[in-house]
């Protein structure tokens, strides 16, 4: 699947997560090649909708570093703090954003912070935790 998408979209997909229950697929393309994946005014996601039809998309970017990915996940959305906790070997990306930001950040009912957490515990095996600020 990932060298028919690299044909048809140009962009390197690392990784590909589809979830039925919420009706989105994910992909991490490799580093640097965000625009390729997106395409000039949109163009190469508009036809990755089209081609997926009624799923949510998420593209993310890949980075070599934990909190680089983060930001990555996140984007657009502004973070004022990140860090990264350990704590029974478990580890735990823990994010601070303004309290404006919260709702995009989540996303509608909560999709975008799901995908976010399985995406970041797939790549790097952390936690996402989110909290904001006023």
């Amino acid at each position: 699947m990932h060298s028919a998408l690299r044909k048809h979209y140009s962009a390197v997909v690392k990784d590909c997560v589809v979830s039925e229950e919420m009706n989105a697929i994910a992909f991490i393309v490799k580093e640097g090649e965000m625009g390729r994946a997106i395409g000039k005014g949109g163009s190469t996601i508009e036809k990755a909708r089209h081609n997926f039809g009624s799923k949510q998309l998420y593209v993310v970017e890949d980075a070599a570093d934990a909190k680089d990915f983060v930001v990555n996940l996140l984007r657009p959305v502004p973070i004022s703090n990140l860090n990264i906790q350990e704590k029974n070997n478990e580890k735990t990306a823990i994010v601070s954003v303004d309290s404006r930001d919260r709702g995009a950040a989540i996303g509608r009912g909560g999709e975008r912070i799901k995908m976010n957490r399985t995406l970041l515990m797939r790549r790097f095996g952390m936690d996402l935790k989110l909290v904001t600020k006023d």
